[in-house]
């Protein structure tokens, strides 16, 4: 039976659970509650979302045990209505049920001259656009969309693709939070209050299409994730079909450009590298400091701070005998208490970190990526890419701020991921 045992809850109402105390952002309303009910658990909550048992993991030791000692029993993803209607008959690599299918999936990886040449044209556009202020979101939103297009299909979008595709990635991106009250209480799916159910179903048609389009283009590309899906199509005794392939495409553009974007957004850039040359990726291994910028930024602002939700596919239990039933949905939460002054930006305190030391230099980690076995297979690719387009921004080009207030780093709340409530606007 879902639930579990002995774990300490809020009061719940009937039929929305504890639904009515969720606030925007949900993950700020997720730390508020645990803060206040989940202390006497070891860093675990217990909500009803609906009628269904939701798992918040609040702790470093808490998240670790549940995501390696419980690895395979939390490897499944729940079955959200709003994310059924979305992926065509496929599901994508990120909500994909564990099993054959989602391993093949996540073998994919990208080169590194998409990026370089990104990096390219990226300069190029900002020096030609000449002194003033850039929405900075926005050029490297069209960065991150070249490179990974041309990972995929080995080819460029026109700007109305661009913002066609943005469009369609918000739009899902918004529907399909954690706490979607239609995913948890089937009378407002019946009822379709909000007409939610045939927004899904417009903005599935049009992913249809458009991934459809996005494939037809470049079938014979051989060094592309299609011509790569295409090939395996060919051999594999259990072949991949149209629908599979068009899914794959779709979320590695989706998943990657709006995460990958807003973290260029936020991060501050307080670090130079040389001017001999334009940065490449080969450079990163050697710029430590960048990378404590990108790991600081990913730790103050996690993109999608609550990760996709997990589901417990058999019953197990954790330390101090709490026992979680099969079926409960598990969330992750960060812990701020894992670091001094957890709200300042301060690059410098993973300088002398190592990855895997101690429980906090791990839980760094668990947020922009996860952890286990459904650890975010694009986390390599995330931060290349945005290690190069920071790196080449910083090296081109002096930044000031678009005006004389501070720069606002309120969040936005825009689904699963997190963008800044305020566009970053720089000079």
């Amino acid at each position: 039976m879902a639930g579990a045992r002995g774990i300490p809850g809020p009061p719940a109402r009937p039929v929305v659970g504890h639904l009515h105390l969720l606030k925007k952002p949900l993950h700020r309303s997720l730390a508020a509650l645990a803060a206040r009910h989940g202390g006497g658990a070891g860093g675990l909550l217990l909500l009803r979302f609906g009628a269904r048992p939701v798992l918040l993991v609040s702790s470093p030791a808490a998240a670790c045990e549940c995501f390696t000692a419980h690895d395979v029993a939390l490897a499944g993803r729940p079955g959200l209505a709003s994310r059924r209607l979305l992926p065509d008959d496929c599901p994508a690599i990120a909500t994909a049920s564990y099993g054959p299918l989602w391993r093949r999936l996540r073998r994919l990886d990208a080169t590194a001259a998409a990026r370089d040449a990104g990096a390219r044209d990226m300069v190029g556009k900002l020096w030609r656009a000449g002194p003033g202020s850039v929405a900075v979101k926005a050029t490297a939103y069209e960065f991150v969309v070249n490179v990974i297009t041309a990972m995929v299909a080995g080819k460029r979008m026109q700007q109305e693709e661009v913002l066609r595709l943005k469009a369609m990635t918000e739009a899902a991106h918004a529907a399909t939070g954690a706490a979607n009250r239609h995913d948890f209480i089937p009378v407002l799916r019946l009822l379709d209050l909000g007409r939610t159910a045939r927004k899904l179903a417009a903005l599935a048609k049009e992913r249809h299409q458009f991934g459809q389009s996005l494939c037809s283009s470049e079938a014979e590309t051989p060094r592309t994730v299609i011509g790569d899906l295409l090939r395996e199509q060919e051999r594999s005794p259990e072949p991949l079909d149209d629908v599979v392939i068009r899914t794959v495409c779709l979320s590695l553009l989706q998943g990657g450009t709006d995460t990958s974007s807003s973290t260029i957004e936020t991060a501050e850039i307080i670090s130079t590298v040389g001017t001999s040359r334009l940065l490449q990726e080969s450079d990163l291994a050697n710029m430590p400091y960048l990378r404590c910028i990108v790991t600081e930024t990913l730790w103050l602002h996690p993109v999608a701070p609550n990760l996709p939700p997990h589901e417990a596919s058999r019953g197990f239990t954790v330390a101090g005998g709490h026992a979680i039933g099969r079926g409960t949905v598990v969330l992750v939460d960060r812990d701020p208490r894992v670091w001094d002054e957890p709200e300042k930006f301060t690059p410098e305190r993973f300088l002398e970190a190592k990855v895997d030391d101690d429980e906090g230099t791990r839980w760094r980690w668990m947020m922009p990526f996860g952890m286990g076995r459904r650890r975010c297979p694009g986390e390599g690719l995330a931060l290349r890419t945005v290690g190069v387009a920071l790196g080449v921004m910083v090296q081109c080009f002096e930044w000031e701020r678009g005006g004389r207030e501070e720069v606002d780093l309120s969040e936005g709340s825009a689904g699963i991921t997190m963008p800044m409530a305020m566009p970053l606007m720089a000079m």
